[in-house]
């Protein structure tokens, strides 16, 4: 028997069964240690407690149940506290429950006028914006007719004027027969006639009243206008009468009467003025009315001969009214939400009216018009709280110094020619001087209006000095000074006072009274009140 067939081979594990029997003696192992490690903790847990119950004292287990009894108490306290509040919030309830059911009908009752007002501003802001249209266009309609007539009146003046420069140019000059026939001459020849006829009616209308001796040809106003053309005028302005009484035929008196509408905010007012405060009512009246003041000021306007004053209308005496209470104390007025109601609408609707009528229909050169002006904006700054830094009158006053401005450029046209000195004072020279004075006139009608500097610029720099000072220089002495001293005479008595600002604008005017006053002879009868009257003009403006 061989060797190899008693003794069988050992055969080397493989790489699987060692990594199992490692893993199986490392988890043996991480037990072993875990329990032995459980076994020390709890073996210490019992020697720390035993310990401790050991050393608990009879004085310490007594603070433990005087603490425990403490936090007790104290939560029971707390507990009753809880429940005694409980107990005041339920009787605080049930009161409240009974003031409720007491005041249930008074909220109900509130209830229904908030919605009932609710409803009612509703429909009144739909009612002013479904008119606000037809009010637009017939405010539109009334200050284009304004302005078509205002334009109709400047022009033709203007064209006058060129016409007579012309003729004056053209008087040494032979018109020939062709030249008569033409249609620009025939038409120049209507104009004329026109003009002298207008001219006679006014000297007449002069005779009847005893003015003519006083009058000084020039200062006058040429606003006559034909009688088609005035029909014209009073047709177009009926119909928008008309159609202006016919924009509120369809609605109810409470939408479009303002007292009337005044009456429910009032009522609003007296019920709870907190809310009426909190709604904002006073800000929003002044916008809320302005459709119905427009409406009522269509056709209003304070250059017109006749116009209604701002006080009697309805809009005014309702809006002045409106809250106003017999007992009311100055206090109490001042503390009034709605003191500012008349002044808001002044400011929102009057004045931007105006300032559009100022920029379309005023006419500088108009005295009329002018202190029709000058007397409403007096006024109206000073029955009703507007400043200076109100926008809108700033905007006003802006437009007012640019339309004398513009008047200044195109209106002022007095012509130098070599033969004017021996003119008689109706002549064209005269006539166009007196002209650019009464604009000068017109200008200084706006002292304490308009700021005094550009103001001065204006009327002294700009209209005395360039036009009416080189026009003074080819008139004989006492022309010239019979001039100065309506010029002087004209000026504000609060720009000659001493260390005036305004003396040093008329530096270049005063040298001129002087070297006249130079010239002139003193012995010469015929001068000697011209001189004297230089000497006192000199003296009142401080140049003596």
């Amino acid at each position: 028997m061989s060797t190899s067939s008693v003794f069988t081979p050992l055969v080397p594990p493989s790489t699987a069964t060692l990594l199992e029997q490692a893993y199986a003696k490392t988890n043996l192992d991480k037990n072993n240690a875990m329990a032995a490690t459980l076994r020390s903790t709890l073996t210490k847990s019992k020697r720390e407690k035993s310990k401790a119950t050991a050393l608990r004292t009879p004085q310490e287990m007594r603070s433990t149940i005087i603490m425990r009894l403490t936090e007790l108490r104290e939560r029971n306290d707390e507990h009753n506290a809880t429940v005694a509040r409980i107990e005041a919030e339920l009787k605080s309830l049930k009161l409240q429950q009974n003031e409720c059911k007491q005041n249930a009908p008074t909220a109900a009752a509130k209830y229904k006028f908030y919605q009932e007002i609710k409803c009612y501003v509703n429909d009144l802001i739909d009612c002013l914006a479904a008119k606000s249209s037809l009010i637009n266009d017939l405010e539109k309609r009334a200050l284009q007719l304004y302005s078509k007539n205002q334009r109709y009146l400047v022009n033709r003046r203007r064209q006058d004027v060129r016409d007579q420069a012309k003729e004056m140019a053209e008087a040494a000059k032979p018109v020939l027969a062709a030249a008569r026939r033409t249609p620009e001459y025939e038409e120049q020849v209507r104009r004329a006639a026109e003009r002298e006829g207008r001219r006679t009616r006014r000297r007449c209308e002069r005779e009847r009243n005893y003015l003519l001796a006083t009058h000084l040809d020039g200062m006058s106003s040429d606003d006559e206008i034909a009688d088609q053309q005035q029909e014209q005028c009073l047709a177009t302005k009926a119909l928008i009468e008309t159609q202006a009484a016919e924009a509120f035929e369809d609605v109810n008196d409470d939408f479009c009467k303002i007292d009337l509408i005044l009456i429910k905010f009032y009522a609003w007012r007296k019920t709870d003025m907190g809310s009426y405060q909190d709604a904002f009512v006073s800000l929003c009246l002044p916008k809320l009315l302005a459709p119905l003041v427009r409406h009522e000021l269509l056709l209003w306007s304070p250059l017109l001969e006749e116009y209604t004053d701002i006080e009697t209308m309805h809009w005014y005496q309702a809006c002045m009214l409106y809250a106003c209470q017999s007992n009311e104390s100055v206090e109490q007025l001042k503390q009034d939400p709605d003191l500012n109601l008349v002044p808001s609408l002044i400011e929102k609707i009057v004045l931007p009216k105006v300032n559009s009528l100022v920029a379309e229909c005023w006419d500088p050169l108009s005295t009329t018009q002018t202190l029709r002006l000058v007397g409403f904006i007096n006024r109206l700054t000073r029955e009703f709280p507007l400043n200076s830094s109100n926008k809108q009158l700033k905007k006003l006053f802006e437009t007012i110094m640019e339309r004398m401005r513009l008047a200044l450029e195109n209106d002022v046209f007095i012509p130098i020619f070599p033969k004017q000195v021996q003119e008689a004072k109706g002549s064209f020279f005269q006539r166009q001087f007196c002209s650019g004075l009464k604009l000068f006139r017109n200008f200084l009608s706006w002292q304490g209006i308009l700021a005094d500097k550009p103001l001065r610029e204006l009327a002294i720099g700009a209209l005395l000095n360039r036009y009416l000072l080189m026009a003074m220089r080819v008139c004989t002495p006492n022309d010239a000074i019979s001039k100065v001293s309506i010029i002087v005479n004209t000026l504000p008595t609060v720009w000659l006072l001493t260390n005036s600002d305004t003396l040093k604008n008329l530096e270049v005017f005063i040298s001129y009274i002087r070297q006249t006053l130079d010239n002139c002879d003193a012995t010469n009868p015929l001068l000697m009140q011209s001189c004297d009257k230089a000497k006192q003009i000199l003296q009142r403006l401080h140049s003596l």
